[in-house]
C-alpha cells in the first residue's frame, strides 16, 4: 500500500514537471511508471530486514547502541547497492515487453545507473528505516497506554472492594448476636461472591447479563440483612443484556442505593434496575425510593466518583452520567452508554 501510494505520487510529480517545463520529448507512460514501481516495490523484499534492524535500534541499551548504528550504516550501504541493482534488473525485465531487447545486467550503462542511483537508495533506506522505528515506537506507546489503563482500572476496583467488604463485614458483625444462622449464611455467600471476583481478577469488561447476575448474587447477601424490607425490581430489555460494560460497574451504584437510600427505612424499601436500547445507545438506571445519597461538593460520593472515573477510562468521552434526587422521593443514577455488542474473549 505504501509503495503504491509513493510510486503514484512520484509519477504525478514527474509528469507535472514535464508539463511545466514543456520538454520536447514525448512523455512515456510506460517507462516512467515501470521505473518508479520497480524501485519502490523492490523495497518490500527488505521489509523483514528493516523490522529486525529497527527492533535492534530500539531494544539495544545506550551503551551498545553506537555499535548497532555503525552496523546499520554499513548494512545500508550494502542493501542500497543490492536494492538499486535489483530495481535495474526488474525494470529491464519489464521494459523488455515493450522494446523486445534485454540489456546485459553488467553492461556499462547499468553499472553507471548502479553507482549514480546507489546514493538515492541509501537515502531511501534511512527514510524507510525511520518509518519502521516510528511505527515500532508507536506500538510500544499503545502497549504501555493499554497497561496504564489496566492499572488505573484495577486501582479503581481495588478502591471499591474494601468499601464493599467493610459494609458487608459490618452487617455480619451486627447479625452475630441477633441471628447467628443469618450471619453464617451471609458469610458463606460473601465467600462465594469474593471467590467469583478473584476468579475474574484481570477481567475488564462484562455483558450486562453478567453484571445483573453478579448484582443478584450481591443482593442475596443484603437480603439476609434486610429480609422483607427490601424489594428488587428488574426492568431490562432482552436486547440490552448483550451490552458491554466495565466489569463490576453496577455493584457500587446498587450498594450506594442500599446504604444511602433504603438502609434506614423500616419498610417499603425498593430498588429498580432498568436497561433499554435506544438506537446505538444503551440506557441503564438504578433508582431507589429512599432519602438520597450524601455527596461531596462535586456532586458525587466516593463510590460514584470511582464509577465515573472507570466510565471515563472505558468509554473516553462517549458517555453521559446523570445522578440526583427525584422530585417525588428517591435517588436515581442513569448512564447513557454506547451499545457495544459483547464478545467473549
Amino acid at each position: 500500500m505504501g509503495a503504491t501510494a509513493i510510486s503514484v505520487l512520484i509519477i504525478l510529480e514527474d509528469y507535472s514537471a514535464y508539463l511545466i517545463n514543456d520538454f520536447e520529448y514525448v512523455y512515456s507512460w510506460y517507462a516512467v511508471p515501470a521505473k518508479t514501481f520497480s524501485n519502490y516495490y523492490c523495497w518490500i523484499i527488505f521489509a523483514p530486514l528493516f523490522e529486525f534492524q529497527a527492533n535492534r535500534l530500539i531494544v539495544t541499551k545506550n551503551t551498545n547502541r553506537f555499535s548497532v548504528i555503525i552496523t546499520a550504516f554499513f548494512m545500508s550501504l550494502f542493501v542500497g547497492l543490492i536494492h538499486r541493482f535489483a530495481a535495474i534488473i526488474i525494470f529491464d525485465g519489464i521494459y523488455f515487453f515493450k522494446s523486445g531487447f534485454m540489456a546485459n545486467p553488467l553492461s556499462e550503462k547499468n553499472i553507471q545507473l548502479l553507482l549514480s542511483g546507489g546514493f538515492t537508495s541509501l537515502i531511501q533506506f534511512w527514510i524507510i528505516m525511520a518509518v519502521f522505528i516510528a511505527v515500532l515506537y508507536y506500538r510500544q506507546y499503545l502497549e504501555k497506554q493499554k497497561e496504564l489503563n489496566f492499572a488505573q482500572l484495577k486501582a479503581l476496583k481495588m478502591q471499591l472492594r474494601p468499601h464493599f467488604l467493610f459494609n458487608t463485614l459490618h452487617s455480619i458483625s451486627s447479625l452475630i448476636d441477633i441471628s447467628p444462622k443469618d450471619a453464617q449464611r451471609m458469610t458463606s455467600r460473601l465467600g462465594q461472591l469474593m471467590r467469583s471476583t478473584l476468579d475474574h481478577e484481570r477481567k475488564q469488561k462484562a455483558s450486562l447479563a453478567e453484571e445483573v447476575e453478579y448484582i443478584q448474587n450481591y443482593l442475596s447477601i443484603e437480603h439476609v440483612r434486610f429480609q422483607d424490607r427490601l424489594e428488587i425490581h428488574y426492568d431490562i430489555e432482552e436486547a440490552a443484556l448483550n451490552a458491554t460494560l466495565p466489569y463490576l460497574i453496577l455493584q457500587p451504584i446498587v450498594e450506594n442505593a442500599i446504604k444511602h437510600g433504603v438502609k434506614d427505612m423500616q419498610e417499603g424499601g425498593a430498588i429498580r434496575l432498568s436497561a433499554k436500547v435506544s438506537g446505538d445507545r444503551v440506557i441503564i438506571s438504578v433508582q431507589d425510593n429512599g432519602k438520597g445519597i450524601s455527596v461531596d461538593k462535586s456532586g458525587f460520593g466516593i463510590g460514584l466518583s470511582n464509577v465515573l472515573k472507570r466510565l471515563s477510562q472505558f468509554y473516553q468521552n462517549d458517555f453521559q452520567f446523570k445522578n440526583g434526587i427525584l422530585e417525588s422521593s428517591g435517588y436515581r443514577v442513569e448512564m447513557n452508554l454506547p451499545f457495544l455488542k459483547f464478545q467473549k474473549a
